[in-house]
């Protein structure tokens, strides 16, 4: 009986006792390339397609296919196959048409945060096509390897300039083109799906570490119209892109934090007195409420040569884009964005790298916007009109084009159909909204911006539609009344009149959306 009892004690502690499985952290992320059909008619063996995956800082990759579809001429050892590299350390692994089977459309795991495949076709093959659109990634790597020095000096910060991107995490922050655009690592961005989503005003993550988001009045659909990149390594590593207004709010996000944005400078000569600045989302295994929140650091100034910036300041994965600012003397001035770390906890402690403000391609980019970054003028009506107690349709319409800086008379708004010899005037926004008002439809979503009331005119005796009003809403644009109308902004308007034959007393046009441009 007693062998019996420690036996059924030992069975019962075994069944409450916790499994002790290990799991690999992972994520499974976008990533797309397509080779399209390759063959290869020549007389010896060759690379048809090469290309690196590089997803910044991740301990490791293994790679998904959608399809690897390799000529063999029927022998599943034969023909096309895939060489795939690591970067770190140079492993290798060779897939054939029967290893793709086993493997089930997958790699093995590579140390590091890159890999190279090329699809290798041996003479006179037939056409082969390889399509990936996933990858799996270890952690990011903790800041080991872009600390300078023992101990991980950076500080909590809350520049408004800057944002986190996601879902790689990356910096962002707003610079001084025209629309005050964003621009970033370009490993961050050289696929479209790396970067959907930026967010500003980024509060400070759990205890365990994960993160949290801001509200969804912080948070910008990225414009992938917008995007231009390099993924060239170290000195030749950026992006520049764009966002639409905020579907809450409906701001871009340089209105809605406050107009502030990096000037973009030449790098001064190193010396030991200049001092950079260093802000981003970088990682943080020491407090996990500060991983991925707003932190910054400033370092010693080491290294200005061809396109290559190199400095101290401590970062981490995440801190990929951040701004590297000439601190002391003009600490709104950029002169470059931190890309790679190479940074040390021991001495020598070397120093982390970036891309000088100077790079040609990069300086071009910023120059040549595209999508939402280069704003045209554009005015559309939408919505529905109230009619008035006379039965007429109140129009509105304009003449011109909104521009940010062409002044008074460039754009013209106008209502016309309305009843002659009363007030009215016109509102806006910054959305649109479809909304019972007054009897009709409120085209423009609160808060409302109220132009003064005005007379509607039109014949000076009887009951007609002979009524119209007109606002130089060109005028209002430069005149610096409200700061949200500017470039890039798309505003909606509506006219209000009076009408006393209404039960309400209220006639109301459509609704007139339009963007500003230069």
């Amino acid at each position: 009986m007693h062998l019996r009892l420690t036996l059924a004690s030992l069975l019962t502690l075994a069944a409450l006792a916790p499994a002790q499985t290990g799991h690999n952290p992972e994520q499974l992320i976008p990533f797309t390339y397509d080779s399209g059909w390759l063959s290869n008619p020549g007389a010896s063996e060759t690379v048809v397609a090469s290309h690196t995956i590089r997803i910044a800082n991740a301990s490791w990759i293994r790679l998904r296919f959608q399809a690897a579809l390799l000529w063999n001429g029927g022998d599943e050892d034969f023909g096309t196959y895939l060489r795939i590299t690591s970067h770190r350390d140079g492993s290798v692994q060779e897939l054939r048409t029967r290893h793709v089977r086993e493997w089930g459309l997958t790699s093995a795991y590579f140390n590091g945060d890159a890999v190279q495949v090329d699809l290798v076709a041996p003479a006179g093959a037939g056409p082969s096509r390889l399509v990936l659109r996933n990858v799996w990634i270890g952690p990011i790597l903790s800041s080991q390897l872009s600390q300078c020095g023992a101990t991980d000096d950076r500080v909590p910060s809350s520049d408004p300039r800057l944002a986190r991107t996601l879902p790689v995490t990356c910096t962002s922050w707003l610079f001084d083109d025209c629309t005050h655009c964003l621009t970033s690592a370009g490993h961050c961005y050289a696929d479209p799906a790396w970067i959907t989503v930026v967010e500003f005003n980024v509060p400070p993550s759990t205890s365990f570490g994960t993160v949290n988001h801001p509200g969804p009045q912080d948070q910008y659909a990225v414009d992938p119209a917008s995007r231009q990149f390099q993924s060239g390594g170290v000195g030749n590593d950026w992006s520049v892109f764009g966002c639409f207004p905020n579907s809450n709010t409906g701001l871009t996000p340089a209105q809605a934090q406050g107009g502030g944005f990096f000037r973009l400078v030449a790098p001064p000569p190193v010396s030991p007195s200049v001092q950079l600045a260093v802000t981003g989302y970088g990682s943080d295994t020491n407090d996990p409420t500060y991983s991925f929140w707003q932190q910054t650091h400033t370092g010693d100034y080491v290294l200005f040569s061809g396109t290559t910036i190199r400095h101290t300041a401590d970062t981490t994965g995440g801190n990929s884009g951040s701004p590297v600012v000439w601190s002391a003397s003009a600490p709104d001035a950029a002169i470059g964005m931190h890309t790679h770390g190479a940074c040390s906890t021991t001495v020598p402690i070397g120093s982390n790298s970036g891309t000088a403000s100077t790079q040609a391609n990069w300086t071009a980019a910023r120059a040549n916007p595209l999508g939402v970054c280069a704003p045209a003028s554009s005015a559309q009506a939408y919505c529905t009109p109230k009619l008035n107690s006379l039965g007429c349709a109140p129009t509105i319409s304009s003449t011109g084009a909104a521009s940010a800086t062409a002044g008074a008379g460039s754009f013209t708004i106008t209502a016309t159909n309305l009843l002659n010899q009363k007030t009215g005037l016109l509102f806006y926004g910054y959305l649109p909204a479809s909304a019972p008002f007054m009897g009709g439809t409120r085209c423009v979503e609160f808060p409302l911006r109220r132009t003064p009331v005005q007379p509607t005119g039109g014949n000076t005796s009887g009951s007609s539609c002979t009524g119209s009003l007109s606002y130089d809403m060109g005028a209002r644009i430069t005149s610096g009344l409200d700061s949200n109308l500017a470039l890039g902004s798309i505003a909606y308007a509506q006219v209000w009149s009076r009408d006393p034959g209404d039960p309400l007393g209220a006639s109301l046009t459509a609704g007139l959306r339009f963007s500003i441009g230069p």
